[in-house]
């Protein structure tokens, strides 16, 4: 089940502060003062800020997603799931050493990388293979696991990088050919859509490939025996003029949905963020 940090805490953290506006959904709050805090000496190399910066960052994304006037208000937030990324990458660095923040928060940067999907699903659209490949690596350099591995490892081959994609798309597939059972990921969403790519990829060659089509799709339909939307791919190879309207991928709509905000931060207080540090 999808654990959401909408309302979480950094786990063992200390900044009470931070800890207070993150609950209380006060995302430019928290962002603000934070980003005030990692300019001074004593904080900048926490990772515990540094990483409700992030977090906060990409929760201001979001508000920018339902609400784009945001973006008129406040320019800058056009950059800010970038800053999302910049700041989670500093809170790893930070904590190489110690290890007291992660892993054990790394649901954190989990959701952070989930909310970059928007970025991917807006330049596969408009049919950008390569600018798609190349934010998600930048969203692996926060956090990664087998499906994103899987997506960078097909969205490579479709921009004709086989070095890189043939590797990763057969340790995929070598481990889902090796286990009986495969673990539930909150990104499992990632990889139906990989399969999604990938067959509908094959399949538009100037000669479809129909037999590695059918390999992956069947490889898919084993991962994810309740995805319509992966036997919807399988029928279309055998029947290219199904006429069935494709189904959608209800994972990633369940997953997306659980990540959107509830509703925008409208906090009409006038208590200023102070410039206080904190204990």
């Amino acid at each position: 089940m999808f654990v959401s940090v909408l309302n979480a805490q950094v786990i063992g953290g200390r900044q009470t502060k931070l800890e207070k506006f993150y609950a209380e959904e006060r995302w430019e709050d928290c962002a603000f003062r934070a980003e005030r805090m990692v300019l001074q000496e004593k904080y900048k190399n926490d990772p515990e800020i540094n990483l409700y910066l992030a977090a906060s960052y990409a929760k201001v994304f979001l508000m920018c997603l339902e609400d784009s006037t945001l973006l008129n208000k406040v320019p800058e937030y056009l950059n800010a799931y970038n800053y999302a990324l910049k700041y989670s990458t500093v809170a790893k660095r930070k904590d190489k050493k110690t290890q007291i923040i992660f892993p054990k928060n790394n649901f954190m940067l989990e959701e952070i990388a989930i909310t970059g999907i928007h970025y991917i699903d807006h330049y596969m659209s408009i049919k950008r293979v390569p600018k798609a490949n190349s934010y998600l690596r930048k969203i692996m350099k926060v956090y990664s696991d087998e499906n994103f591995k899987f997506l960078n490892g097909v969205l490579s081959v479709m921009t004709g990088d086989t070095a890189t994609g043939n590797p990763l798309i057969r340790e995929t597939f070598a481990n889902i050919d090796s286990r009986k059972a495969r673990e539930e990921l909150n990104t499992d969403f990632i990889m139906i859509d990989a399969f999604d790519y990938y067959v509908n990829f094959l399949m538009n060659q100037e000669t479809p490939l129909v037999d590695s089509a059918k390999n992956v799709a069947n490889r898919g339909v084993k991962c994810f025996p309740d995805c319509e939307l992966l036997k919807y791919n399988l029928k279309l190879i055998d029947d290219p003029e199904l006429k069935a309207e494709k189904p959608k991928n209800e994972k990633k709509k369940l997953i997306l949905k659980s990540i959107v905000l509830n509703s925008l931060n409208e906090n009409d207080e006038d208590d200023d963020v102070d410039d206080e540090d904190d204990d």
